[in-house]
């Protein structure tokens, strides 16, 4: 059985749908571009969306490894007090993958969203979680 439908506390870029769905269902707070009643509709490109989702003071979970490397964005992801998990780990991961390595690491995840006020921006691979942008280090 699907979880209630709660007000969204995740949001999941489009490259990562299939685990937006697998979270949504499982947890009912996650919602990504396009999702119903969503704040960002399909299609947004980031330097849309990230204002949105700032203001909205959802943490950002994202395989998107440009994002955070574009001068223009990472900026945008800092300026908007956006709260930012990048999947890092090498390769192509499929889906499941992606899931798996999430799910390995949501304690910490959550952990650092409690008690780390935004903006920050961290790696999520295989070793763990790891802030690698903050208010201080831009």
């Amino acid at each position: 059985m699907p979880a209630a439908t709660r007000p969204p506390r995740w949001f999941l870029d489009e490259n990562s749908l299939g685990v937006a769905l697998a979270l949504q269902h499982v947890r009912g707070d996650v919602t990504w571009p396009g999702a119903p009643n969503g704040l960002i509709p399909a299609g947004a490109t980031d330097t849309t969306w990230l204002p949105l989702i700032g203001s909205a003071g959802l943490v950002v979970l994202t395989r998107d490894k440009r994002i955070r490397t574009r001068p223009v964005e990472r900026e945008a992801l800092l300026d908007h007090d956006v709260r930012a998990c990048f999947l890092t780990s090498g390769g192509n991961l499929d889906l499941f993958t992606q899931l798996r390595l999430w799910l390995r690491y949501w304690d910490e995840i959550e952990s650092l969203v409690e008690t780390t006020p935004g903006p920050w921006l961290a790696s999520v691979t295989r070793n763990g979680v790891h802030v690698f942008a903050d208010r201080t280090k831009r």
